[in-house]
């Protein structure tokens, strides 16, 4: 059940005179676009990253929002939400084996993956096992339900592991182009799933991504959409 006193969904920050970009439908059993192959070669050698950003979560009578910090350096993960998120700071350790929270009040939580840990701590759900794969603008390992992109290569759409993954923005981060806005919606039977374990109330999970930097660049003026 999601816990009591959260802060209403603080809304994510606007961004105008972003410029449309043509889509192209990519199907998983069809013949990968070129452009989307190398573009994708390159963001799966990225494995180390520095991001920082917001965070917001809405259900369908409540929502929070948090500061992001995000370090990934070979096997080892560090994520800090700073702000109303679940009250002071939440820092996340993750490895392989498991993920150890410790909250705003120093206490500690232990739970096999960091979604489990920050909802046993929180009471809300970031599927940050997939996240580490969508934030960089690539499918997650598993099955694919759909996925387009656009005529750079770059996602557009992404529908897998019970959540629709929307790329409402991209920037220029150095010399790199990556994605800035993200939009998460939980399926229906994602939500359907956690209302029956107690874990949700209602029929709404979004989750909402602002990454203003990454790899230590602010991203540029221009954005792309």
């Amino acid at each position: 059940m999601i816990r009591s006193g959260c802060v209403v969904l603080v809304a994510m920050l606007l961004v105008t005179g972003c410029a449309s970009v043509p889509k192209e439908s990519v199907t998983p059993g069809g013949k990968p676009d070129a452009l989307w192959q190398a573009r994708r070669t390159e963001l799966e050698a990225l494995t180390q990253w520095q991001l920082s950003g917001r965070v917001a979560i809405r259900t369908a009578d409540s929502g929070t929002s948090a500061n992001l910090r995000w370090e990934k350096e070979a096997q080892q993960t560090q994520i800090d939400l700073f702000g109303p998120f679940g009250g002071g700071k939440i820092r996340l350790w993750v490895d392989p084996v498991n993920a150890r929270l410790r909250d705003g009040q120093g206490r500690i939580f232990e739970a096999p993956s960091a979604s489990q840990a920050l909802f046993d701590a929180t009471g809300w759900h970031i599927p940050f096992e997939a996240l580490g794969y969508w934030i960089r603008g690539l499918p997650a390992p598993g099955e694919i339900r759909s996925m387009q992109t656009d005529a750079r290569g770059a996602l557009v759409t992404l529908s897998q592991a019970g959540w629709d993954i929307a790329y409402r923005e991209y920037g220029a981060f150095g010399e790199t182009v990556l994605p800035r806005k993200i939009r998460i919606s939980a399926w229906p039977e994602t939500v359907q799933a956690l209302s029956t374990r107690g874990e949700l109330a209602g029929d709404t999970l979004v989750v909402k991504l602002l990454l203003e930097r990454w790899l230590g660049f602010a991203s540029a003026a221009q954005t792309e959409q």
